[in-house]
C-alpha cells in the first residue's frame, strides 16, 4: 500500500528535476502602486527603482520570477530555480551528497550523474537541499558590484546606497522594502497530501512518509514517522489496559497494578528500540548518511562564507582551510571550565525558578483540585490551570532561550538540545507534580485517576483549539484587517474602494508561520508537538500501575493528532522552512529517561497501593517491591541489548560502503606512491 501511495505521490509531483520549475520562494516587498523604474537624483543622475533592481538581479542570476500585486502597497515576487542554478549553487556550497558507490562527497555539477537521486520523484536534490541552495543564491545577490549604487524607494524620501560586496536582500530588508522571504506551498502536491494523508481519517496510522519527506523535508517527516509508530504501538497497552481495568472492577484486583506496570515498562523499552530500527531504515531509504551528523553536513554556511563562495573571492581549499582554522582558534580561545561553570549557573537559575515559583503554584492547584466538591468544578479548574501553565511555559521558555544564548555553546544544534532539556524540565514539573502529590502524599488514587482523565481529555481539546482553530481565526482576522486597510488606503488616494480578493500567494502571506511557542531562534513548531508527545508518554508510562486506561486515552488522542497536525501544516500554516535531521535528537534521550523514571514511580505507586496502613516492613512487601524494581531495570537493559538497533541489511550495506572506502583509499595511496617515486627520480636526475 505504501508503494502504491508513493507512486501516486510521484505522479502528483512535478517529475524529476522540473521541466518547468515551480515557484518555491515568495519575497514580500512594500511597494506603493505609483512607481517608475527610474528617478532623477539630486545630481541629475538616474536612480534605479530598488524593487525593480531586485527583480533584475534575480533574473540575471538565472532565477525565474513572477510578480503579483497585493493589498496595502505590497508586491509579491514568486521565485523559481532551474536545475542548473541549483546545481551550481550546490557546487559552490560544497553540499555533501551520497554517490552511487556509497560515498558522501561534495557535490560537483560536472559529475552530477554520479550522485544518487531522491527516492520519490527521481529528482537530483531534495526539498531541503533545493531550499538551501535557492536561499543562498538570493541572499548573496549584489556581491559582484565593484562600485556603490544608489537606489530609490517609491513613496519614500531619500535613497538607499548599495555598497560594494554588500548583499542586496539585507540592504532592502534593513530599509523595510523587503518584508519577508518564505517557502511557498505547491498546490498540486499539497492537494494530494490533503486527500491521501490529512483527510484520510480511515487510514488510522497509515501515512505516506516518503511523500511527506519530499514535501516538508526530513525533520517534519521523521516527526510523523515517530508519531505513527508510537500510535501503532499504543494499541497493545491500550487493549491490555482496558481489559485489566475491567478485571480490576470484578476480581483479581490486587494483581492488576504490578502486571500492567511490568507490561508498560517492557513495552516502552521495546518500542524505543524498534523506533531506532525504523529510524535507521528511513535514513537508509532517503540516502541520508548516519555516519556523520546530517544537521552539521547540511547546515547552511553563514552569510560571510556564502559571500566569499559566491563572489569567487576564495577557492574551495581556502574555504576549507579557513573553516578548520576558525574552528581550531575558537576551540583554543574557549575556556573549557569557564563554559562548564556558565552552564551550571544557568541550570541553577532554571532549577531555582522551578522550586521557588512553579512548585508552590503546582501544589496549590493540586490542593484546590482535591478540595473541589463537584466533578464539573474540577474540570473547569483543570482547564484554567492548563491555560495558565501554557502562559508560564512560554515565559519560562523565553527565559531559557536567553540563558541558553548566554552559554555560548559550540553550534546551533547543541543550543537547541540544551533549550529542549531546560524547557522540558519546566514542563516536567508542571505536568507531574500534582500527580505525585495525589499519589505519594495523600495516597488518593481515585483523585489521581480523575486528574489523569481530566488532563488527557482537556489537553486534547485545548491542543486542537490552539493548534488549528486559533491559527485559522488569526488568519481570518489578519485577512479582514488587511482588506479593510486596503479599502481605506484606496479612499485616501481617491481610487475606487472595491473589495480586493487576495490571491493565493497573498493568502499564504497572511497565514501564521510554523514557529515554536517559546521562540523561533532555535526551534520550529515541532518543538511544541514533541513536547506534547513527551508529556503524554510520561503519563502513560509513569502512572500505569494506578490507571491502566491512560494508554487508551493516549491512543484515541494520537489517532486524532496525526490528522490534525497534518491539517495544521497543509491548511492553516505557511509551508515550514525545511530542516535537515537524522533523528528526533534530544527528544529520544528524554523518552528514554522517562522510561527509567517510570520504573521508579510505578514501584512507588505499588508501595502506596498495597500499604494502606503506611507501616511497611522490609519483609515481605517492601522487599518484593525492591525486587520488582531491580527486575524491571534488568528487563530494560536486557531488551535494549536483545533488540538490535540496526537491521541486518543496513549493517551489510554499511560494510559494503566501508569496503568501497578501503578500495578508494588503497588506490589513492598507490597514486601517491607513484607520484613520490616520480618526484624522487626527477630529483636524482
Amino acid at each position: 500500500m505504501e508503494e502504491s501511495a508513493a507512486k501516486e505521490a510521484q505522479d502528483a509531483t512535478c517529475k524529476g528535476d522540473f521541466a518547468s520549475p515551480p515557484y518555491e520562494i515568495l519575497i514580500v516587498c512594500h511597494y506603493p502602486k505609483q512607481h517608475g523604474q527610474h528617478k532623477a537624483g539630486v545630481d541629475g543622475e538616474d536612480r534605479e527603482d530598488a524593487v525593480e533592481h531586485l527583480c533584475k538581479a534575480l533574473t540575471d542570476s538565472g532565477l525565474i520570477i513572477e510578480k503579483v500585486d497585493g493589498m496595502n502597497s505590497e508586491l509579491f515576487i514568486k521565485v523559481a530555480a532551474p536545475l542548473e542554478v541549483i546545481g551550481h549553487a550546490a557546487d559552490k556550497l560544497m553540499l555533501r551528497k551520497p554517490t552511487h558507490i556509497g560515498l558522501d562527497v561534495a557535490f560537483d555539477w560536472k559529475h552530477k550523474d554520479a550522485f544518487c537521486r531522491q527516492p520519490l520523484g527521481n529528482a537530483l536534490f531534495s526539498w531541503t537541499e533545493r531550499y538551501q541552495c535557492l536561499t543562498a543564491v538570493i541572499n548573496t545577490l549584489g556581491l559582484t558590484n565593484d562600485r556603490s549604487q544608489r537606489l530609490f524607494v517609491p513613496g519614500r524620501e531619500g535613497e538607499l546606497e548599495l555598497n560594494p560586496h554588500e548583499t542586496l536582500l539585507k540592504t532592502l530588508k534593513d530599509a523595510g522594502v523587503v518584508k519577508e522571504v518564505f517557502p511557498l506551498h505547491q498546490e498540486k502536491q499539497r492537494k494530494w497530501l490533503l486527500d491521501h494523508w490529512a483527510l484520510d481519517w480511515m487510514g488510522l496510522t497509515s501515512q505516506p512518509i516518503d511523500a511527506i519527506y519530499s514535501y516538508f523535508g526530513a525533520k517534519v517527516a521523521i516527526y510523523f514517522a515517530f508519531l505513527g509508530l508510537y500510535t501503532r504501538w499504543l494499541v497493545v497497552p491500550a487493549i491490555l489496559g482496558t481489559l485489566l481495568y475491567v478485571i480490576k472492577l470484578r476480581s483479581w484486583q490486587s494483581a492488576v497494578p504490578p502486571v500492567f506496570s511490568m507490561a508498560i515498562v517492557v513495552w516502552a523499552v521495546v518500542f524505543l528500540q524498534f523506533w531506532r530500527r525504523t529510524n535507521a531504515e528511513i535514513l537508509t531509504r532517503w540516502e541520508i548518511s548516519s555516519e556523520y551528523d546530517e544537521l552539521q553536513a547540511l547546515r547552511p554556511h553563514n552569510l560571510e562564507q556564502q559571500k566569499s563562495l559566491f563572489s569567487g573571492e576564495a577557492t574551495e581549499a581556502q574555504i576549507v582551510e579557513a573553516n578548520v582554522l576558525d574552528y581550531e582558534v575558537k576551540m583554543v580561545k574557549r575556556d573549557e571550565w569557564l563554559g562548564r561553570f556558565q552552564i551550571v549557573k544557568t541550570n541553577t537559575v532554571v532549577f531555582a525558578g522551578i522550586l521557588c515559583v512553579q512548585l508552590p503554584f503546582e501544589l496549590l492547584y493540586a490542593h484546590l483540585n482535591r478540595a473541589a466538591p463537584y466533578a464539573f468544578l474540577k474540570y473547569i479548574l483543570t482547564g484554567l490551570y492548563i491555560l495558565a501553565i501554557q502562559f508560564f511555559t512560554k515565559k519560562g521558555g523565553q527565559i531559557a532561550v536567553k540563558l541558553t544564548k548566554s552559554e555560548k555553546l559550540g553550534n546551533k544544534e547543541a543550543a537547541a538540545n540544551d533549550l529542549i532539556y531546560k524547557v522540558f524540565g519546566i514542563y516536567f514539573m508542571q505536568s507531574y507534580v500534582g500527580l505525585f502529590y495525589q499519589a505519594f502524599f495523600h495516597r488518593e488514587f481515585d483523585a489521581l485517576r480523575s486528574v489523569l482523565a481530566q488532563r488527557l481529555i482537556i489537553t486534547q481539546l485545548l491542543s486542537n483549539v490552539s493548534e488549528n482553530l486559533v491559527p485559522y481565526a488569526t488568519y481570518r482576522y489578519t485577512k479582514f484587517k488587511a482588506m479593510k486597510a486596503d479599502q481605506e488606503q484606496k479612499k485616501n488616494e481617491g481610487r475606487k474602494a472595491d473589495e480586493h480578493q487576495p490571491s493565493e500567494v497573498e493568502q499564504e502571506f497572511l497565514k501564521p508561520a510554523y514557529e515554536a511557542s517559546i521562540a523561533g531562534d532555535f526551534e520550529d513548531g515541532l518543538f511544541d508537538d514533541f513536547l506534547e508527545l513527551a508529556v503524554q508518554f510520561g503519563l502513560v508510562t509513569m502512572f500505569a500501575g494506578a490507571y491502566p486506561l491512560v494508554a487508551a486515552y493516549a491512543l484515541a488522542n494520537n489517532l486524532v493528532e496525526i490528522r490534525s497536525d497534518a491539517l495544521k501544516l497543509l491548511v492553516t500554516m505557511r509551508r515550514p522552512v525545511p530542516k535537515a535531521a537524522a533523528s528526533i535528537g534530544a527528544w529520544l534521550t528524554i523518552f528514554q529517561n522517562l522510561g527509567v523514571v517510570a520504573i521508579v514511580t510505578n514501584c512507588a505507586i505499588l508501595v502506596c497501593l498495597y500499604d494502606d496502613t503506611a507501616n511497611w516492613k522490609l519483609e515481605p512487601g517492601l522487599a518484593a517491591i525492591l525486587l520488582l524494581e531491580h527486575l524491571l531495570l534488568l528487563i530494560k537493559i536486557g531488551f535494549s541489548w536483545f533488540v538490535p538497533e540496526l537491521p541486518a541489511w543496513i549493517k551489510a550495506k554499511r560494510l559494503q560502503k566501508i569496503s568501497v572506502q578501503d578500495q578508494i583509499s588503497r588506490e589513492l595511496l598507490s597514486t601517491l606512491d607513484q607520484q613520490q617515486l616520480k618526484g624522487n627520480s626527477m630529483q636524482s636526475t
